[in-house]
C-alpha cells in the first residue's frame, strides 16, 4: 500500500461474512430451477458457476474492510487530479 501512496487507517474484521456467502451460495444451488425460471438460464448459470467456484474457498477466508487514505500532498502548487474519481477523493484536511 505505501508504494501506491496509501496509508492504512483501520481494519474492520467481518467474522460472519464468509458464513453469509456460504449460505447464499448453498441457496443458489438448492434453488437452481427457480433461478433459471425467474432470472433466465444465462444469469442463473453465471450465479451457479460463481457458487461452485467460490463456495469451497469460504471456510478459510478472512473478510475485512480496510479504511485507507492517501498521504497528504507535499507543499507546492496544487496537483490536478488525473481522473474524475481521483478528484472526488476527500483530502486529509477535510476528514472528520
Amino acid at each position: 500500500m505505501p508504494a501506491a501512496g496509501l496509508v492504512l487507517e483501520h481494519v474492520d474484521e467481518r467474522p460472519g461474512e464468509s458464513a453469509m456467502w456460504d449460505r447464499l451460495y448453498g441457496l443458489w444451488n438448492d434453488h437452481e430451477a427457480q433461478l433459471e425460471r425467474e432470472l433466465g438460464r444465462e444469469q442463473a448459470a453465471g450465479m451457479l458457476a460463481e457458487a461452485h467456484r467460490r463456495r469451497p474457498t469460504m471456510a478459510g477466508r478472512r473478510a475485512v474492510l480496510l479504511t485507507l487514505y492517501r498521504s497528504p500532498d507535499p507543499p507546492g502548487p496544487p496537483r490536478v487530479p488525473a481522473t474524475i474519481r481521483e478528484g472526488l477523493e476527500i483530502p486529509e484536511r477535510n476528514r472528520t
